[in-house]
């Protein structure tokens, strides 16, 4: 699977399909993580966290909207 993050594809994608996108990257930055060495499975864990929380926010104000 590829992903790429660009500002410009971003804008394109519909709310769900940024939701999805960021879940997605929050599962490969878990893969990472479960990989990675000890110095670098902390950073990666963040970043899904990061990418959750982010999907989290968006359907949040996806459903208030």
């Amino acid at each position: 699977m590829e992903l790429r993050f660009t500002a410009e594809e971003w804008e394109k994608l519909s709310p769900r399909e940024r939701i999805k996108r960021c879940r997605l990257l929050a599962d490969e930055a878990e893969k990472l993580a479960a990989s990675a060495a000890p110095s670098l499975r902390v950073a990666y864990t963040d970043l899904a966290r990061q990418w959750r929380t982010l999907a989290d926010e968006m359907a949040q104000e996806l459903s208030l909207g």
